[in-house]
Parts: C-alpha cells; sequence; structure tokens
C-alpha cells in the first residue's frame, strides 16, 4: 500500500512519498559463515564543512581502519550540504531506490521520514546488543523515537547558548559571567553600547533560539500535542516585543533570518559583545577570536524567572530500502561512532555535547573542561533544562511562517501582536494540515 505525504523540510517545499510497509521482523543474525572475503561498502552522508566535516572524515576513518578492518566493513563518508540540502537528497534517493545507507538527520525531522517508511527501526538492534539507552542524555533522547520505536541515536548533538565577547564586557566594567536573565541582558545591552559604541548584541530571526526564550518565559512554540502554536500568547508577544524594544532603542541589532553570515562578521570584527549559536560552532569561535585578539565566554540562555533550552544537532538513522548485509554493517558502524569514546572525541573535536554520561567521564571530557571550561556551558544547560524539539511534520514550513514573522517585527518594524495573530492562524492551518 502507498501514501502520499508531504514532506515540509524546506521553505514551500512538498514531495510526494511512496511510503511502503517493509523491512519485517527486525535485525537478522550477523552470519560468521558468509566468508571474510568481501568487504560490505557503506555510504555515509552527512551535513556541515568546517570542524564538523573534518570530525566526520576522521571518525570515518578510525572506524575503517579498526572495527571496519575487523568486521570487514568500509565506509565512504559523503557530504551532503545542510540538513534542509541532505534531507531533499534523500527524499529523491528514496524514490529511486538509491538511499545511503547510513546518514545524518536533523531530529525535528525524524517523525516525518519514520512516518514515511524510509527510516529502519533501531529499536530490535539496540534490544538485541542491549544497549544502554539511559547513557544518553535524557534532554537527547526525545527525538530519537516515534510513538515508542527507536529510529535514531544521538550523535552531533547542541543546544544554542549564549557567547560574549569579555574583552568587550570588562571594557564596559560588566562581569564577564554574562547575564542570568531578561533584566541582566537588557542593562549588558545597554552598557555595552553606552561604553563601548558596540551593540550589546546580534541577532537574526532564528526559530531554534526564539524556542529557547519561550522556554524561558514559561511557554513554548507549540502546545504539547502539536497541533496549535502559542506564539500569539502573551508570554509570546512579552518575549518578542523584548528584543523589538531593545532594538527600537538602538542598543542591538537585529537582521533577518536570510542574513545570519552578518552575525558572523559583527563578532569578529567586535561590532557586538554578545551573540546566540549553537555551541557546535565553540571551536571555531574561539579560534576566531583568538586570531582577532579578544577573549570569549559563554553561558545559559538568559531566562525571565526560569531556564528552558531546545537541543538542536542531528541523530544518526539506518535507511530502510538496504540489505539485511547492509543493515547488520550500518548498525555496527552507527554503534560504534555513537558510543562514549567517539562521543567524547566528536564533542572536544566541534564543541557538540557529549551525547552520553560515560562520554563525559572520560579524561579526554574532564581534561577539556578544565582546561577550557566553555565547553561544559552546553553540558550543564542540558542536563537541567533540556527539551526535545517539535516533531510535526507541518513545523518545518511553519518555522518559515514564524521567522518571517520575527523579521517583519525586530527587522521592519511591524507591529507585534497583529503579526502574531495573523501568523498564528496560517502556523495553525499549516499543523493541521
Amino acid at each position: 500500500m502507498k501514501k502520499a505525504i508531504a514532506l515540509l523540510l524546506a521553505a514551500s517545499m512538498t514531495l510526494s512519498l511512496a511510503a511502503c510497509g517493509g523491512g519485517g521482523g527486525g535485525p537478522s543474525t550477523p552470519d560468521s559463515s558468509s566468508g571474510d572475503s568481501e568487504v560490505v561498502e557503506l555510504t555515509y552522508w552527512y551535513s556541515w564543512t568546517d570542524k564538523i566535516q573534518e570530525n566526520n572524515i576522521n571518525l570515518v576513518n578510525q572506524f575503517n581502519e579498526t572495527v571496519g578492518k575487523e568486521k570487514g566493513i568500509h565506509v565512504t563518508a559523503e557530504y551532503q550540504g545542510t540538513y534542509v540540502d541532505l534531507h531533499q537528497k534523500l527524499q529523491a534517493a528514496y524514490i529511486s531506490g538509491t538511499v545511503p545507507d547510513v546518514t545524518v538527520m536533523e531530529i525535528a525531522s525524524i517523525k516525518t521520514f519514520a512516518e514515511n517508511g524510509v527510516l529502519e527501526p533501531l529499536s530490535p538492534y539496540i534490544e538485541r546488543d542491549n544497549i544502554d539507552m539511559d547513557d544518553f542524555y535524557e534532554g537527547l533522547l526525545t527525538n530519537c523515537q516515534v510513538d515508542g520505536t527507536w529510529y535514531g541515536l544521538p550523535y552531533l548533538r547542541s543546544t544554542p547558548i549564549l557567547y560574549m565577547n569579555t574583552t568587550l564586557l570588562e571594557k564596559a566594567g560588566l562581569d564577564p559571567a554574562g547575564p542570568k536573565n531578561w533584566e541582566e541582558l537588557a542593562q549588558y545591552c545597554k552598557t555595552i553600547k553606552e561604553e563601548t559604541g558596540a551593540y550589546g548584541l546580534s541577532m537574526y530571526s532564528y526559530i531554534w533560539v526564539l524556542e529557547a526564550f519561550l522556554l524561558g518565559n514559561g511557554t513554548s512554540v507549540l502546545n504539547p500535542e502539536e497541533t496549535k502554536t502559542n506564539i500569539a500568547d502573551e508570554k509570546s508577544i512579552e518575549a518578542i516585543q523584548f528584543f523589538k524594544d531593545l532594538k527600537d532603542q538602538g542598543y542591538i541589532r537585529c537582521v533577518a533570518g536570510a542574513d545570519s553570515t552578518k552575525i558572523d562578521a559583527d563578532y569578529i570584527n567586535q561590532n557586538c559583545a554578545m551573540w546566540f549559536t549553537s555551541t557546535a560552532n565553540l571551536s571555531n569561535i574561539l579560534a576566531n577570536a583568538k586570531e582577532n585578539n579578544f577573549e570569549v565566554n559563554t553561558c545559559f540562555i538568559p531566562g525571565n524567572g526560569q531556564y528552558g533550552v531546545p537541543t538542536g544537532g542531528c541523530n544518526l538513522i539506518m535507511t530502510s530500502k538496504i540489505s539485511d548485509e547492509h543493515k547488520e554493517a550500518a548498525w555496527e558502524f552507527i554503534k560504534w561512532m555513537t558510543s562514549p569514546e567517539q562521543a567524547a572525541y566528536a564533542s572536544e573535536y566541534t564543541g557538540y555535547v557529549p551525547s552520553r554520561k560515560s562520554a563525559t567521564a572520560t579524561d579526554r571530557i574532564q581534561k577539556l573542561y578544565e582546561s577550557t571550561p566553555q565547553f561544559k556551558v552546553a553540558l550543564d544547560q542540558l542536563e537541567l533544562y533540556g527539551h526535545g524539539r517539535p516533531m510535526n511534520p507541518g513545523y518545518a514550513q511553519a518555522s518559515n511562517e514564524i521567522v518571517a514573522a520575527l523579521d517583519a517585527i525586530w527587522v521592519n518594524g511591524a507591529d507585534t501582536v497583529s503579526t502574531l495573530q495573523e501568523t498564528a492562524a496560517k502556523v495553525d492551518k499549516l499543523l493541521a494540515e
């Protein structure tokens, strides 16, 4: 039986996907009699460049030289662009029957691909090999399951954090530990602008950071059932108006979602003292700061009476349209890539949080946190206040509508209340569809 379902993974893009039942019964038992003469060739798709790309290539090489060589498995890593690029290519590959064996997948998209039959359930493998899922941080697991079945394991996972140029903060006479709440954040922005001439904060219309600020104000973008949006409720309006007021006062700079690279230029050129982005960017930001002669610290996303932060990043998944032999090999690769030692390596190399508690306990991570405590902030925030992301298939397109509303309010000066009310009606319709 086939069904056409729209995958809303990019701005206004929908693809009809034929979802086939299949795969049957779970993992087969490895056949040790199949011979050692043939190597199973796996294809692995990943996203992003710079340190993240280097990490993926390094880990694949390590696997090929160790476990892969021992078990007759060879993995070829192939770069696919952003998560959106990768997801679109995966849809096309699934339809044509030429899927990769293993791929990263942005966590909010797991449900859409699982329900359309693209992903192989991992629960039978996890149960067979006694994988301790309690060893993964709880805040990372929400987006790994659909209807009680595991479809992914946490890989390169992150939270947004607040980055601070402490050279500018100290010039302004401010505590380099950073602001703890909205009131302090506003005061920091005002003081920085008045004392240094730099913007207190540069930010762009970013749905992920908005999720954090709504959680820190006692609400969320969607209701718990993911059937309606809260974007026009009192607490959401308060959060969005908070930044509009700071922008209108000239203390912060807001740019459109499509202009996110302008924030990189602002912080590198020291035109701003604070900015929000993923902990995954920490290694690159520390390198940029050193090159441009300023110091950087990190802190929790400031809350308004409480803290809350969404998790992000990607899980590793296995595709369903591969042979049983490839499924067994793909599972060996996923299991190795998400093991404590590899989780520790990836965290140190990139800035992503360690996905497993046992990874945090390794000498590698303990030494890292001692020498560079900026890395530990995201993990502490995750442990205490981490949340999953919405997985309603309509959320990708709904996010585009919300970002457009933020652009209108923060960049173009539109009225907050009426703009959010109009946006809420559009979002509710998308969620229902």
